[in-house]
């Protein structure tokens, strides 16, 4: 943990603001983090204090501990997300990765949510008042060119076929990585692509965390508002010449992507269950669209115990079956086994947690990380999912699409 030396008591205050206007317009080249859906989000800038660890349930007693010596005035008690916050950014697998996990606390966060805006800085001296700046719009940089990561096509096709041979009851799928590397001639300014995804895909959680930085349809947790949801996402048809037939059947509960879909979400029934006093979820899956993947979704939602913590539950959950396979436990010792590539903290729960608990997390099969010490090179990673009785030449096409979609926002 870093933290200003200068004095022993961090104070907080947040005021009610008018409307910002676009959040991201206030991010800035470094320093800065953010978790945006639609107009509502939060920014965070600066950075008052710092914790790398290895797991969500560590971040949380670390961050529990340290609100309880903040001095926090404020306008809107009770409004989440307001006052004292920490953003979070943890590996896909604490205990094979060569990255830490890190939670950041900014100096000053800039949110709005629910009609309400609102402006906390922080500091171990007097808190002053001047409120943030917007920033000039990012550039793009120039130069981009995209190679092969560790996995190549033809890499990937051999670790599916190994993969698909070894399901079974035990383990009915798993999601494979490949990763490729975009190097440019100037650096990256993650700003670029922080915009990029808000405006092309408004309906996702777009987040960037140190250096991590991408957009997602996969909620791990949102606890706020007295509610905590997690969203089961599972892949609907592909491929095929005309997958309505099948999307249709899904959609009312029939079929076999269907069935597919309802493991995924008992196993999230059960592993929230355990921090709620009730839960309830739809019967039947909803249908999100995200680039070119059709995805059979539902929202759990439970009340929560009064002793629920969002870490807590992300710790839990992680990792989801939509970023490793199910049962989760088990794909995840076989992708260490089998993939052969560092995520670092791509698929990794990633998100803000405030100092009543709640806070918001997400996670994806698909994210980018600039490099740490090269701004100029950025790690990109995208997922395809592998099922016993999968075409593995049929999934590679797919994945290769995905791919190619993703590529498409930064060309």
């Amino acid at each position: 943990m870093i933290v200003n030396p200068g004095s022993s008591r961090l104070r907080a205050r947040t005021v009610a603001i008018p409307d910002p206007g676009s959040l991201q317009r206030y991010l800035t080249p470094r320093n800065s983090m953010c978790l945006l859906h639609g107009k509502e989000g939060i920014v965070g800038l600066g950075e008052i204090a710092r914790f790398e660890t290895d797991s969500p349930g560590a971040a949380d007693v670390w961050w529990e501990a340290f609100c309880a010596d903040i001095e926090n005035e404020t306008e809107m008690p009770g409004v989440h997300g307001t006052g004292p916050l920490a953003f979070g950014s943890f590996t896909f697998d604490g205990d094979r990765s060569t990255s830490p996990s890190v939670m950041i606390v900014p100096e000053t966060v800039i949110g709005r949510r629910a009609g309400y805006c609102w402006l906390t800085q922080m500091s171990y001296d007097s808190v002053h008042a001047d409120p943030p700046q917007v920033q000039p719009p990012p550039r793009k940089p120039t130069g981009l060119e995209v190679s092969d990561g560790v996995i190549t096509a033809e890499g990937w096709v051999e670790r599916a076929t190994q993969v698909r041979e070894i399901l079974g009851e035990d383990l009915q799928r798993v999601l494979l990585m490949r990763d490729l590397m975009a190097h440019t001639d100037t650096p990256v300014d993650p700003r670029w692509i922080v915009k990029l995804c808000a405006d092309v895909l408004p309906g996702s959680w777009t987040y960037l965390v140190q250096g991590a930085v991408g957009t997602t349809s996969k909620l791990v947790v949102r606890q706020i508002d007295g509610l905590i949801t997690t969203r089961t996402l599972t892949h609907g048809p592909g491929g095929t010449i005309d997958p309505v037939p099948q999307l249709l059947e899904a959609l009312h509960g029939r079929g076999f992507y269907a069935r597919q879909h309802q493991r995924a979400v008992r196993w999230s029934e059960e592993t929230l269950r355990p921090f709620c006093r009730s839960i309830e979820g739809s019967p039947f899956p909803g249908l999100v669209t995200a680039a070119s993947d059709r995805l059979l979704a539902t929202d759990i939602t439970g009340a929560p115990l009064p002793t629920t913590r969002s870490l807590a539950a992300v710790a839990a959950i992680h990792p989801a079956p939509f970023v490793s396979g199910l049962p989760p436990w088990k794909a995840l010792e076989t992708i260490a086994e089998v993939e052969g590539v560092d995520r670092g903290r791509i698929s990794g729960p990633i998100g803000w947690i405030d100092s009543e608990g709640d806070g918001e997390w997400v996670t994806d099969w698909r994210g980018a990380q600039i490099d740490a010490t090269d701004p100029n090179l950025v790690h990109v990673f995208v997922g395809q999912p592998v099922a016993r009785d999968d075409d593995v030449n049929l999934l590679a096409a797919e994945l290769e699409e995905r791919i190619a979609s993703t590529l498409s926002l930064v060309r």
